[in-house]
């Protein structure tokens, strides 16, 4: 008999949307940034954060899903990373030649995807307690929604910094300013509140929720105690102060009767 939890709520292209855009992990959930602010500042590097980031949420959200439920949550925590890193690893090659300087200009915010706290987030809190068709769908819809945040703030960098999109900036920035990091903050924001006006114009029912982990609404069973938790504890004893209580009272029957009840 199959589990009926293990069966995606939404339909794929609902998870899709839901994961991507209304519980975008950027812009809703505030995780993941530090790749973005240091690295998106081209088109075609913010293209290489987004398939790094969707490579390595699908991939180890996955394999989370299908061999670490029973593992113990201590010992998943450092598995993430693993697995995270060997698929940076496996597809940087690849990536970096999408640009014109080898990854030079994405440094070590690449590799940093490794330990991106959006992987571990997503991987304890939803792919370790569902099935892994839900997991992928996930991974996906989050790699969706990252990707684009870093590709449209790597665009605009590149467009003001240097007035080119998807081409070499060659020349001399015209603006250097816009090239530092708290170009991004600002960028973020108005992203960020275009994003909430968005969902409270036309999804008022999704403001609520943004905050939620689950592109699919899979609630778990059973909470992790965690590592230092006392399994065989016996719980204690509530000892109740029942004060007078604990005389017989009259009721109101008894009052109209007489008071002895007959």
């Amino acid at each position: 008999m199959k589990n009926k939890k293990s069966k995606p709520v939404l339909s794929l292209s609902t998870a899709l949307f839901k994961g991507s855009f209304v519980h975008n992990p950027v812009l809703t959930q505030i995780i993941g940034i530090c790749p973005i602010v240091g690295a998106a500042t081209t088109a075609v590097n913010g293209l290489c954060i987004a398939l790094g980031v969707t490579a390595v949420l699908t991939v180890t959200e996955v394999l989370t899903s299908l061999t670490l439920k029973k593992v113990p949550r201590w010992l998943r925590m450092a598995v993430y990373t693993l697995i995270s890193l060997a698929v940076v690893l496996l597809c940087d090659k690849y990536i970096f030649s999408l640009t014109s300087d080898g990854g030079a200009g994405l440094g070590i915010y690449f590799y940093m995807l490794c330990v991106n706290a959006l992987a571990v987030i997503r991987c304890e809190k939803f792919a370790c307690k569902t099935s892994a068709v839900n997991a992928l769908t996930d991974g996906v819809a989050a790699g969706i929604g990252y990707g684009a945040v870093a590709l449209t703030v790597g665009a605009v960098r590149e467009y003001i910094t240097y007035g080119s999109l998807f081409t070499s900036p060659e020349t001399l920035p015209r603006f250097p300013q816009t090239a530092m990091p708290f170009t991004v903050l600002v960028i973020l924001g108005f992203m960020a509140a275009g994003h909430k006006w968005l969902l409270i114009k036309f999804y008022p029912d999704e403001v609520r929720d943004t905050f939620s982990m689950n592109a699919v609404y899979e609630k778990p069973e059973k909470k992790d105690p965690g590592l230092f938790a006392d399994k065989n504890k016996a719980k204690p004893k509530v000892i109740r102060d029942y004060g007078d209580t604990i005389r017989p009272r009259h009721t109101d029957t008894e009052e109209k009767k007489g008071g002895d009840g007959k």
